[in-house]
């Protein structure tokens, strides 16, 4: 169901696609969709996973996906991956992300959100605007970054838009980082469902050649 919501709200954010394209990274088994329309650049660098834009690169709108596993925190349970994804994609980190990475200029964060989601795992958000330089000339940009963390394995996604045509962009690049996911590492429950072993009485062990002492 889902699903099936996901690709209507694609349709409906980008009527002019018929189509929509499900790329899957062989790598780390991230898989996100997208309108078919939309061109696959080439990859720069590990990191980069996959790197897609608008058709004829209309108002700079891009979206790109990183990820790579750094296994700072491998194993933590349920309960801290939230707390741990704010302590790696903090707001620093973010911030550095568009600086260094993207090697964008006068970068600004317009919004921070410690709490968000990205497939199966928990991400902090950022909305941004920055000078982006193409052909000699500087365009000034606005764009969403996501960062997730779960069981050692960092991501980012990232869109982007000209700045005064972000509104029109932001519900397609909303849908499709809906679309974002990746297989569970673990299971999707904090506690298990256990037998009641309290209820089991006497329990006998076989002592010498004696029958056996009760426990309890």
């Amino acid at each position: 169901m889902k699903y099936i919501l996901t690709l209507f709200l694609l349709f409906v954010a980008f009527p002019a696609s018929a189509e929509v394209f499900s790329w899957k990274d062989p790598q780390f088994n991230l898989t996100m969709t997208y309108p078919d329309t939309w061109m696959k650049q080439a990859k720069e660098g590990d990191q980069l996973r996959v790197h897609i834009l608008a058709p004829q690169g209309q108002d700079h709108a891009a979206c790109r996906v990183f990820a790579n596993q750094d296994n700072r925190f491998l194993y933590v349970p349920p309960q801290g991956n939230v707390e741990v994804t704010q302590f790696v994609q903090d707001e620093k980190t973010l911030q550095n992300f568009l600086n260094r990475m993207l090697g964008y200029t006068d970068v600004t964060l317009l919004e921070y959100k410690s709490l968000g989601g990205l497939g199966k795992g928990p991400a902090t958000v950022a909305y941004a605007s920055y000078t982006k330089e193409w052909s000699g000339r500087q365009f000034p940009m606005q764009a969403i970054v996501l960062g997730g963390y779960v069981r050692g394995m960092e991501t980012f996604l990232h869109c982007e838009a000209l700045a005064q045509q972000w509104s029109q962009w932001e519900p397609l690049f909303m849908n499709m980082a809906s679309t974002f996911d990746f297989p569970a590492k673990s299971a999707p429950f904090k506690h298990g469902s256990y037998r009641d072993f309290m209820a089991d009485g006497y329990v006998y062990f076989q002592v010498g050649n004696d029958k056996g002492k009760s426990r309890f």
